[in-house]
């Protein structure tokens, strides 16, 4: 499950300031190029997944997180860019195995404490959206957490699927 969401997000990523470019205009392009700076770190999850798989599987919701709070910064909390960090909390408490709790738990509350700190935590973004930007934004941004969580669950109903007739 994480590798197949890390691919779907990193081979996501890079179309990203292009939709940005599209809707705020051409002069936020270069800047907008930041928001993908991650691509690579979510391309090498499957790698790391093979060497551990404990930490390939931490390393999505982290990296996840880390990735939201720089887009977070970038684009402010009127993007709504924030609601990636539902995802994070959700594959946090998806990806660990029994023993594991200490990492669900530490990793989802992290995750969930950082939604409500943001705000205060990370100032001024650097790229401003004025009102109509910052909808727009939001609109893209939530249309894109609502198919990344349908991808969970059509995930998540293959897996348990599989343990119930396997």
């Amino acid at each position: 499950m994480a590798n197949t969401v890390a691919l779907s997000v990193g081979g996501n990523m890079p179309f990203y300031p292009l939709y940005m470019q599209v809707l705020l205009g051409r002069h936020v392009f270069p800047l907008c190029l930041l928001t993908s700076l991650a691509t690579p770190a979510f391309l090498v999850i499957p790698w790391l997944s093979r060497r551990s798989s404990r930490w390939g599987r931490a390393a999505l919701p982290i990296v996840g997180t880390l990735n939201t709070m720089w887009c977070l910064k970038l684009l402010g909390a009127r993007s709504g860019v924030g609601l990636f960090l539902f995802p994070c909390i959700l594959l946090a408490a998806l990806l660990f195995r029994p023993g594991e709790r200490w990492l669900c738990l530490g990793l989802s509350t992290l995750t969930l404490l950082l939604y409500f700190l943001s705000p205060h935590l990370l100032g001024a973004p650097v790229i401003p959206l004025g009102a109509v930007q910052a909808h727009t934004m939001s609109v893209l941004n939530a249309a894109s957490v609502a198919t990344l969580t349908w991808l969970l669950a059509v995930l998540l109903a293959s897996i348990l699927e599989k343990t119930n007739h396997g």
